[in-house]
């Protein structure tokens, strides 16, 4: 009983330990792909007075913060309003990792009585590193000088084009591979 409790616990702290990203699923690139991706990150800026705005990340201002929402019409924030964002940057894909660390935390079952100590040091490690993996893509903003740090993520990481029409078709998602 005490060993079912122990992994049960392991478990849910190795699912605790892996922060869910934002962005809707397939709306991200995987690393390299994002690298040469023309689109801004996802991102989500918190208001006191009223609901989230997320989407694409399109530009940062002087004063403020352009969004392309899914429903295409471009939001503009006042940064003086904003309480914090977060911005994803790509799909960290750390999906592969927590089956590692599965698949290792039940191989351990032939390691005989030395199990007892093998079996949790997958399940730490491979959490720790799963954990960390699923947290590198995204960026908080808690002040007016983070803004500064992810404005490279932007579409248009030196401001908004003045021409730029108010709607906009937004990004297609990719679709999983057959």
């Amino acid at each position: 009983m005490p060993a079912r409790k122990g992994l049960s616990l392991a478990l849910a702290g190795a699912a605790i330990a892996c922060s869910q990203n934002p962005a809707p699923t397939g709306w991200l690139a995987p690393p390299r792909v994002a690298q040469s991706d023309p689109y801004g990150a996802w991102i989500v800026v918190w208001l006191p007075a009223g609901p989230e705005v997320a989407g694409e990340f399109l530009a940062v201002g002087p004063d403020t913060v352009f969004v392309l929402p899914p429903d295409g019409d471009v939001r503009a924030v006042a940064l003086d309003s904003i309480e914090g964002a977060l911005v994803a940057l790509y799909d960290a894909q750390w999906g592969g990792l927590a089956g590692w660390t599965t698949a290792g935390a039940l191989s351990t079952i032939s390691n005989g009585w030395f199990s007892a100590l093998t079996f949790p040091l997958w399940i730490i490690g491979g959490s720790l590193i799963t954990g960390g993996q699923s947290r590198a893509p995204l960026r908080r903003v808690r002040s007016a000088a983070d803004w500064s740090v992810v404005r490279m993520f932007a579409r248009f990481p030196a401001g908004l084009p003045p021409d730029l029409p108010r709607t906009l078709p937004p990004k297609e998602r990719r679709r999983a591979p057959p």
